[in-house]
């Protein structure tokens, strides 16, 4: 079995599992996920499979909750401020049209230099 603070290589964690790796009771979980919707395990055969995405996003809370001492409002908050600070952060496309137009300028202007000598 994993230490809490190692997650395993695998691509689904059954509750069990994922609430010794998160440090919560199973009933916790469930809790969580009602009141995060960041959170949507896949369900086989009645079965709740996280992902290890999950899992962290479960240990997130968790530090929260219980180091940090927010509220589940306020975690709800700085969840939703994170997620949105992500998805503003310029994707790798975006990052390298940038590049392309920043090298295209100092190649105008390294042209520029040398024809004037």
């Amino acid at each position: 079995m994993a230490s809490a603070g190692e997650i395993p290589d695998k691509l689904y964690f059954r509750i069990g599992e994922a609430s010794r790796l998160v440090g919560v009771k199973p009933y916790v979980l469930r809790y969580w996920e009602k009141e995060f919707d960041l959170i949507r395990p896949e369900k086989h055969s009645g079965q709740r499979l996280y992902r290890r995405r999950d899992i962290e996003l479960f240990r997130e809370i968790r530090r929260c909750l219980h180091s940090e001492r927010y509220t589940i409002e306020g975690t709800r908050k700085k969840l939703n401020r994170r997620r949105a600070e992500k998805t503003a952060e310029p994707t790798a496309v975006e990052c390298l049209a940038k590049l392309r137009n920043d090298l295209l300028s100092l190649q105008e202007l390294l042209r520029r230099h040398y024809i004037k000598e």
